[in-house]
């Protein structure tokens, strides 16, 4: 599935991500500036320190969440592969947001659960 990034009214210093065609209202998931992107890189077949970047594991935070433990891997053949790079030069690190409210976990494993079916496992 292809990852979609969302720029929201409501949030407008942050960016929404989602793996469907739309985020889940009151359930949304953001990029997480404070924690580190991971590259996955390979040469001749291993994953190694170095060679071609193939994969990302990109930190995100649900909207109740403070401090974000989930992350949502990218595929260098996703359109978004080299923005989300570009993002992560740009921001990070940035401070942890602070939520309006905050979610329930089961809230927040079941909004993970719908909008990152692959990553969930």
């Amino acid at each position: 599935m292809a990852v979609k990034l969302f720029s929201l009214d409501e949030f407008p210093d942050r960016i929404a991500v989602s793996k469907l065609e739309q985020y889940i209202e009151g359930g949304v998931f953001f990029l997480d500036f404070s924690r580190s992107l991971k590259v996955i890189r390979v040469l001749f077949g291993r994953k190694l320190p170095f060679g071609v970047a193939t994969g990302l594991f990109v930190p995100v935070v649900h909207q109740g969440q403070s401090d974000g433990g989930y992350v949502i891997s990218v595929h260098n053949s996703d359109p978004v592969f080299k923005v989300v790079r570009q993002l992560w030069k740009r921001h990070h690190p940035s401070p942890q947001a602070t939520p309006s409210e905050t979610a329930d976990g089961l809230k927040i494993i079941a909004d993970f659960a719908t909008q990152f079916p692959e990553d969930s496992n």
